[in-house]
């Protein structure tokens, strides 16, 4: 009996469970079997084959909805032990902010023909004939045997091996893909090739992307960099990894090294994106015109569009410049204009601003990597003002509040969702008796997570005694030219970009933000909204199942003032809970 198993694996190594499997042998009186992965992406079957038999060839093919089918090889032997078969499968649906195989193999195809390698009537038949086939997928699986001989024949090629890499990559082999363009890149770093070429560390490196390791990937652009400074493909792709690791200066040099040495276009709006993270808006603007020459933003591509609201927002920002905020007032009138401020002890300098806004950065992120999906319920009270701050109406109103974490690729989405029983998602009665909603208090401290804290300027104020803690009072402003996270007035089907500043309260012994404080950086230009102030009081929640504590807002109430009117709410939080997603898998038996 020989037995036969393997793995089915996401680039990133997680199990793809529930494949359908198909491992043919090709001899035996039963070849072929019909499988299927369990939840760890796992199969398994035996062949009975004649005693002499002492190898035979294992052909397997994995499919499943929402994945490109895969296929994987190998020879087995008595002599060598039995091993399995890794299957590696991507997503139909591949992720947008990467290159794409299709463009890869586009980018790379005027490389590898006969003519750009210089393999003449005289030179590795193989190679030429197999060079004819490629890349078109069904003629691909066709020269995979060319291309075996040619590197057999040939050990030293890297061309060689790097359009066998490129074959199997087009076949759905993506492990034996790796590996060759493996091998190709150690014949470079060997120093044993025929010619040093990138291709091999280029190639790797967008593999290296679409399995999400960016830093590996970025290390093999830079190899290819080493050997041709100049490559396109290779600047465009490093410029690609810097955005993702968010290293925005060196991103943006390399994508202007892109441009310049004839990257596709996509090269000039990463390279947009690189110049709105540094402020550089007015660049930023220059480079989209350059993209667009002369189109219409409603002719551009998808992504396109949604680059050039995005400038369009930042430039309506502008507006914003030269505002004087919290930041830049004397503590003395600070002090005076708001009461939350009385009995601060002010402090003598900014020494002590950097260290500790790295603790509370820490303190954030932390919140954010531990923060589960939660369930509280959120009593709000919306009121309705006169010019003399009397109540004119109220409404109140009662829900489940659910609080939905999306890890981004440039951060984190939370999603609000209020529900009524069984009503996920239910539109409160508020907005249509023309009372002010109020949402999204749960990311106001990420002004101080790490990533986000470049958006704005802070200044420590002092310490000050607040609700039993002793806190440190720090004021922030968002920058117009550099925020990251900007706020929304959406009103008569219009939606309005926000700036703030504000105060937030410390915690000295924990670094927990317990207190906060936000206002409206300047009124909007055309918005009529002369006022937004938020105040937000977090409170330890523990939950079952996490061994520390979370701060969340507790009490909230915000005040708005609008075409005259004013508008306040006060959202009150209790019953927290983790909210969870169970569902069950079955697997048929194979």
């Amino acid at each position: 009996m020989w037995p036969v198993s393997g793995r089915v694996t996401h680039l990133n190594g997680d199990p793809v469970g529930g494949a359908q499997v198909r491992v043919n042998i090709g001899a035996g009186m039963m070849p072929m079997r019909l499988l299927e992965t369990n939840l760890q992406g796992e199969f398994s079957a035996e062949f009975q084959l004649e005693k002499n038999v002492k190898s035979i060839h294992v052909a397997v093919d994995a499919t499943k909805s929402g994945y490109e089918a895969a296929h994987e090889s190998a020879e087995f032997s008595m002599e060598k032990g039995i091993t399995s078969v890794h299957v590696i499968m991507r997503a139909s649906a591949g992720d947008p902010d990467l290159l794409s195989q299709s463009d890869l193999l586009a980018a790379l195809a005027p490389r590898y023909t006969a003519a750009a390698l210089g393999v003449g009537p005289a030179g590795n038949k193989d190679l030429r004939r197999a060079l004819e086939l490629f890349p078109a997928k069904k003629q691909a699986e066709n020269a995979l045997p060319l291309l075996r001989h040619a590197v057999e024949a040939d050990p030293n090629c890297v061309d060689c091996r790097v359009v066998l890499g490129l074959a199997r990559l087009v076949a759905g082999s993506l492990s034996s893909a790796r590996n060759d363009l493996a091998d190709a890149a150690l014949l470079d770093d060997s120093g044993h090739a025929t010619t040093i070429k990138p291709e091999p560390f280029l190639i790797l490196g967008v593999m290296e992307d679409w399995r999400g390791d960016t830093k590996s990937a970025l290390g093999y652009f830079l190899k290819a960099l080493k050997i041709a400074p100049s490559d396109a493909l290779a600047l465009h792709e490093a410029g690609r990894a810097l955005l993702l690791e968010q290293n925005w200066e060196a991103a943006e040099d390399y994508l202007d090294k892109a441009v310049r040495a004839g990257a596709p276009a996509e090269a000039r709006l990463l390279h947009v994106r690189a110049l709105l993270e540094l402020g550089e808006t007015s660049d930023a603007e220059e480079e989209m015109k350059e993209f667009s020459a002369g189109r219409r933003p409603k002719d551009l591509p998808t992504p396109a569009r949604m680059l050039y609201v995005r400038l369009q927002e930042r430039l309506q920002l502008q507006a914003y410049n030269h505002v004087k905020s919290i930041a830049d007032q004397p503590v003395s009138d600070l002090v005076r204009l708001l009461p939350e401020l009385a009995g601060l002890d002010p402090a003598a300098g900014q020494d002590e601003l950097a260290p500790l806004l790295a603790r509370i950065g820490q303190s954030v992120e932390s919140f954010f990597q531990q923060l589960p999906n939660t369930t509280s319920r959120e009593e709000i009270r919306e009121e309705m003002l006169r010019r003399d701050g009397g109540v004119q109406n109220t409404l109140e109103e009662d829900f489940m509040y659910l609080l939905v974490v999306h890890p981004e690729q440039f951060g984190l989405d939370l999603k609000e969702m209020r529900s009524s029983g069984e009503h996920a998602g239910l539109k409160a009665k508020g907005l249509e008796q023309g009372f002010m909603r109020t949402t999204g208090f749960a990311c106001t401290t990420l002004f101080f997570h790490p990533t986000y804290q470049r958006g704005a300027r802070f200044r420590l104020l002092g310490r000050q005694q607040i609700n039993g803690h002793e806190t440190w009072a720090i004021a922030f402003a968002q920058s117009p030219e550099m925020a990251q996270r900007i706020g929304r007035f959406d009103v008569d089907g219009k939606s309005v970009p926000l700036l703030v500043q504000g105060i937030a309260w410390i915690d000295r012994d924990s670094y927990q933000i317990v207190r906060m404080r936000t206002d409206l950086l300047t009124s909007p230009p055309k918005s009529r909204l002369k006022r937004q102030t938020t105040e937000i009081q977090f409170g330890e929640v523990h939950f079952k199942g996490l061994a520390t504590a979370l701060w969340l807002p507790r009490e909230v109430t915000v005040t708005v003032e609008w075409k005259g009117r004013t508008f306040r709410n006060f959202h009150r939080y209790s019953d927290f809970r983790v909210f969870k997603v169970e569902t069950e898998e079955r697997r048929k038996a194979a």
